[in-house]
Formats: structure tokens, C-alpha cells, sequence
């Protein structure tokens, strides 16, 4: 071969790579069947649609939102059992006693009698406490809540963002080797290139074709899981965050200030059963009717009485020591939970300032490979090296883009990750 011949031809290839031109094929053609038939797979970009939006759709079909929605039942009812002037049902007795079956002289004794149960000393006040603890965690909860959806989120929509671009990239690179492939088959054909720079051509495409299959089902998996979770067909256009101001890990965090509602819940809850008894005192008013015998006058009288427990019941004390080891319990779990807090802190710091540093090296590599890149396509204009040489350090230069982009992708990520770790709900 002349070097006028390979430069000629060289320049045909350059000019394929370079500029873009489609040169239709077999392969190509398949690529167009692969995708429409994952047409219906593929999600649509809304720019109506929101983070926050997205998530409060998340939500309402979030199986936990059924247990939000009976916890804040139990919330107003016990509430409304604290504003209660009796702790009981009234109860109403009544009984007729006559001495007809046994000395018949006309005796009898009729009696009605009200029951109003009582609330004990302290035991009102407790369960106002109480009443008011719940109110105050059912905000906490819905936040913690909303909280650990938006982790969930934030990761799904980020990895279905880097799975779709590993796709995309994939098949870039595919698509161009199958126009380079196309064009050295012709030349192979022709003889004015060699079956080993089509071979070579052949190997680098079939790699690049098992590497798109890899990605677009690892794509279509993420597409799956995105539905599952959501209910959509849909993404936002725009995912990413403004990075938090937060350093550190507040009392206002979600989740801490949940469990710190879950401990003061559990503390009225003690103070509750400490105070009430299984026997509480009542106030009895009563109507009692009777006759000694038939030659007496009927006697009607209306009474008042009171019963009252002497002590609380023993079984009481164990339910108060069960109470207590639940709000340990509850302490412990704050103390780890603030523990598994600041670790999650500290790693998205770590994650992110990593990924800072990656993107500046990586920035610096990309125009350095740029630069290189088109000496390489000058040189093999001049037919300088050999056409698998050149495929060669396209790849070299096209991972190195690859890679760039995919760190722009995961620096979104852990800025995500970075605010869900202080606390910031979408």
C-alpha cells in the first residue's frame, strides 16, 4: 500500500470518526431494533415535574403511609381521651329484693344506683402530658418519614441517571465502531487494508457490543426499580441540589428529633401507667325504695357514697418496669442513632471533597487527552501507525471523556448524598 493510498483512506476513516457521518449497516440496524424495543421501557423527561412533587407522589403510595395515617389515629384519641372529665363509662346497677317467697309480710327494697369512676390524683395530668407529647410527634414522624423516602430517592434517581449515561456513552462509542467497521470491511475487501485491521476492528466492536448489552440491562433494571418505588413513568428534568450549609448533625435532624419525641413519648407514657391503677375511685348516687311490711309506710331515700382503693395494685409495679426499660431502650437508640448519624456525615464529607478533587485531576487529564487526541489524528492522517493503533487510542481517549462524565454524574450524587446526610428532605 502507498502511503498516499493510506493516508487517503486514513482520512476517509478520520473523517467518519470525526464528523459523525452514518454509514447504514447491519449493525447499525440492530442497534434501531434494540431500542425500539425497550421504547416503552424508556423514561420520559417531564419538566413540570419536581423533586419535592416527585416526592410527595412518593409518598402517598409508600406503604409506610398507611402506618403514618393509624399512628395519627391513635394520636387524637388519646388526646381526646386526656380531655375527658371521666376516665370511665358511667355504669347504672339496679336491683329488686321482696320477701314474697319466704315470710310474705310485705317486705321490699328497691335500689338504683349511678357509678361515676374518677380519675386518680396525678393521672389526669399525665394524660395530658401524654396527649400532648403524641401531638407533638406526630409532626416529627411525618418529617422522619418524608426524610428516609427522600434517601431513597435521591439514591434511585442518581444511580438511574449514571446506569442511563453508561448506556448512552456505551452505545456512542458502538455505534462508531460500527461506521469505522463498516468502512474497513470495504477497504479489507478491496485490498487496500489488512484482515488483521479488520479483525482488530471486529474485536474492539464486539467488545463495545457486550459492554452496551451489560449496561442497558443494569439501565433497565434501575427503570424497574424507579417504577416500583414511585409509580411513574416520568423523571424531572433536573435532579440536582444545591449543596447544604449544615456542617453538622442538629436536633432539628429528622430522625433525631423523631427519636427524641419517641423518648419523651415513652416518659409520659410512664408517668401515665405509674399514676393510674387497675382500681380507681368512683362516686355512687343512688335511689333506694322500701317497705318493712304492709302495715309501714314506703320509704323513699336518695344517697351519695364514695369508694376509694387503699393503694395501687401490685400488678402495676411490673408494667411500670417494663415502662422504664422501653424509655432505656429509647435512649440507647438515640445514642446510637446520632452515632450512625455523624458516621453518615462524615462519609458523604469524605465522599464529596474525594469527588471534588477527582473532578479538578480529571478536568486537567480530559484537556491533556484533548490535545493528544488530535496529534493522533493528525499523525494517523500521515499514515504514522496502523489503523488498530489508532482504534486503539480512540478507546484510550473516549474512556477518559467516559470517565470525566461519569464523575460530573457521581459529584451530583454526593452532593445529594451530603444533604440527606444533614438532615435536608427534597
Amino acid at each position: 500500500m502507498t502511503f498516499s493510498s493510506a493516508a487517503r483512506i486514513a482520512g476517509v476513516i478520520r473523517k467518519l470518526i470525526v464528523a459523525g457521518v452514518v454509514v447504514v449497516c447491519v449493525p447499525l440496524q440492530n442497534l434501531a431494533w434494540a431500542e425500539d424495543a425497550h421504547e416503552a421501557e424508556i423514561l420520559r423527561v417531564n419538566d413540570k415535574l419536581t423533586l419535592a412533587s416527585l416526592l410527595t407522589t412518593t409518598l402517598e403510595r409508600h406503604p409506610q403511609a398507611g402506618v403514618l395515617a393509624a399512628r395519627s389515629a391513635t394520636i387524637d384519641a388519646e388526646s381526646s381521651y386526656a380531655k375527658r372529665w371521666l376516665p370511665d363509662t358511667t355504669s347504672l346497677t339496679a336491683f329488686h329484693m321482696s320477701d314474697r317467697s319466704f315470710d310474705d309480710v310485705g317486705a321490699y327494697e328497691n335500689e338504683v344506683a349511678l357509678t361515676f369512676p374518677m380519675w386518680l390524683p396525678g393521672e389526669k395530668r399525665a394524660q395530658n402530658r401524654l396527649g400532648e407529647v403524641l401531638t407533638a410527634s406526630r409532626v416529627s414522624g411525618e418529617a422522619g418519614l418524608r426524610w428516609r423516602v427522600s434517601g431513597q430517592l435521591r439514591q434511585q434517581l442518581w444511580q438511574l441517571r449514571l446506569a442511563a449515561r453508561q448506556w448512552q456513552l456505551a452505545l456512542e462509542q458502538e455505534q462508531r465502531l460500527a461506521e469505522v467497521l463498516a468502512q474497513v470491511t470495504l477497504f479489507a475487501e478491496a485490498g487496500e487494508l489488512s484482515r488483521a485491521d479488520q479483525l482488530a476492528t471486529m474485536e474492539e466492536f464486539a467488545i463495545w457490543k457486550g459492554e452496551t448489552m451489560l449496561l442497558e440491562a443494569e439501565y433497565m433494571d434501575a427503570i424497574r426499580v424507579y417504577h416500583s418505588l414511585t409509580g411513574l413513568d416520568a423523571i424531572p428534568a433536573d435532579i440536582n441540589e444545591q449543596l447544604s450549609e449544615k456542617l453538622e448533625i442538629g436536633e432539628d435532624h429528622p430522625v433525631l428529633r423523631q427519636a427524641m419525641d419517641r423518648m419523651a413519648e415513652l416518659s409520659a407514657a410512664t408517668d401515665v401507667i405509674r399514676e393510674g391503677s387497675n382500681l380507681r375511685p368512683s362516686l355512687d348516687v343512688f335511689w333506694r325504695g322500701f317497705r318493712g311490711d304492709r302495715r309501714s309506710p314506703e320509704v323513699n331515700a336518695l344517697g351519695i357514697g364514695f369508694a376509694v382503693p387503699l393503694g395501687k395494685s401490685p400488678r402495676r409495679e411490673p408494667e411500670v418496669a417494663k415502662a422504664y426499660e422501653e424509655f432505656a431502650g429509647a435512649q440507647a437508640g438515640l445514642l446510637e442513632t446520632k452515632r450512625a448519624l455523624e458516621l453518615q456525615l462524615h462519609e458523604a464529607s469524605h465522599v464529596l471533597h474525594t469527588t471534588r478533587e477527582r473532578l479538578e485531576n480529571s478536568e486537567t487529564i480530559v484537556k491533556a487527552a484533548d490535545e493528544r487526541h488530535q496529534l493522533d489524528k493528525l499523525a494517523f492522517e500521515l499514515g504514522e501507525f496502523s489503523t488498530r493503533e489508532w482504534l486503539r487510542r480512540l478507546s484510550q481517549f473516549k474512556e477518559i471523556e467516559r470517565s470525566h462524565e461519569l464523575i460530573l454524574i457521581q459529584q451530583g450524587a454526593a452532593i445529594a448524598a451530603y444533604n440527606q446526610a444533614v438532615g435536608e428532605s427534597l
